[in-house]
C-alpha cells in the first residue's frame, strides 16, 4: 500500500528536477517523461510565465515530501 505514494513521490520529484534542468539548460534525456509538467504545464499557461523554475522546484519538494510521508512508520 506504501509503495504507490513512494513512487508517485520519487516521480513527482524526478520530475521537478528534470524540469528545473531543462529550463536553466535544455536537456535532452528523457524528455517526454520527466519534463512533462515543465513542457505541457508550466511554460503554456500564463500564471507560471517567469516562475518555471519556482514551479519545477515546488513539484520536487512535493514530491520528497510524498516519500517522507510514505517512509514513516
Amino acid at each position: 500500500m506504501r509503495k504507490g505514494p513512494r513512487l508517485l513521490g520519487l516521480l513527482l520529484f524526478m520530475m521537478g528536477v528534470s524540469g528545473t534542468i531543462d529550463h536553466l539548460a535544455t536537456q535532452p534525456i528523457m524528455g517526454i517523461l520527466f519534463n512533462a509538467p515543465n513542457r505541457w504545464i508550466f511554460e503554456r499557461m500564463d500564471l507560471f510565465e517567469g516562475r518555471e523554475v519556482f514551479a519545477n522546484l515546488s513539484l520536487a519538494f512535493v514530491g520528497v515530501v510524498l516519500v517522507a510521508f510514505s517512509l514513516r512508520r
